[in-house]
């Protein structure tokens, strides 16, 4: 609980969801005996959450919702295949909107990726790039670097947001899967 003021106490540890500013809703559910429960992802550090809600006029997949609110009870962490179906369908176009939303945290991946190995360069880690397109996106992307993803999708032919929210969704089926992109860009502190 946090103190009266909004600020932390000295003594108490922050919580993994005290930075999230927004829920981006999945799924809405009936819980019984009564009230509902969203599923979503928090932005920005892009967790799988659910919540408590006992009214959902105004709520609606894909919508979001700012933090702290009181129409939503505690935020808890779900795996992924804890999903409903539907918000499953829902989490990669969630993940677009999310990454469009805080644009800058995320196009610093295209900028700053570099070879992981010899033989291997961090954009093979997005779905369908192989060697030689991440070759030809480094050399696309120069020095200066790229400053939309328009501007991506343009020079290279590629859904970068896109990409990007497969890989997301990749890491969060998978949680072995290294190197993890939500930790090193979204869930770190730049």
């Amino acid at each position: 609980m946090q103190p009266a003021d909004g600020h932390e106490s000295e003594g108490e540890p922050k919580g993994i969801f005290d930075d999230e500013t927004y829920v981006r809703i999945l799924g809405i559910q009936e819980r019984r005996p009564i009230g509902h429960e969203i599923q979503c992802i928090s932005e920005p550090s892009l967790h799988i959450v659910r919540a408590r809600v006992n009214d959902v006029n105004g709520m609606e997949v894909g919508g979001t919702v700012a933090l702290p609110s009181d129409q939503l009870g505690p935020l808890s962490e779900v795996r992924l295949k804890d999903l409903s179906g539907s918000a499953q369908q829902e989490l990669a176009s969630a993940l677009m909107a999310s990454i469009n939303a805080d644009a800058e945290r995320h196009l610093g991946f295209y900028n700053r990726a570099n070879s992981l190995s010899l033989k291997f360069h961090a954009f093979q880690l997005l779905p369908g790039i192989g060697n030689s397109k991440a070759v030809q996106m480094v050399q696309t992307r120069g020095i200066a670097g790229w400053n939309s993803f328009e501007e991506i999708d343009e020079s290279c032919g590629i859904d970068s947001v896109r990409l990007l929210a497969e890989r997301y969704v990749k890491e969060m089926e998978d949680v072995a899967q290294t190197p993890r992109l939500l930790d090193l860009l979204v869930r770190s502190e730049l």
